[in-house]
């Protein structure tokens, strides 16, 4: 028990506010890195590809809730523990 505790202080958490890009289909991207507007965030990877790579630095994707923002369709919360890179 002691170590999930401590896995849990040392731990980096980050919300991801998932919004539509538009078009004429459903093109969930990643506009908001906790309360950090993404750069040209309509030209970034789709929402999976976000995920994949996000994986590859060791985040990984613990819950998603519904948006509650205009125009938000879910928020995506994400951890990496501090030894997560080093299984990479």
């Amino acid at each position: 028990m002691d170590h999930v505790a401590d896995e849990a202080v040392h731990a980096e958490y980050l919300l991801w506010h998932v919004y539509d890009a538009g078009g004429s289909t459903l093109c969930l991207k990643v506009r908001y890195r906790d309360d950090e507007e993404v750069q040209d965030w309509q030209d970034g990877p789709g929402l999976v590809d976000a995920l994949e790579q996000a994986a590859g630095e060791g985040w990984q994707a613990f819950d998603r809730e519904p948006g509650n923002a205009p125009g938000e369709y879910a928020i995506y919360h994400l951890v990496r523990t501090s030894g997560a890179l080093s299984h990479v």
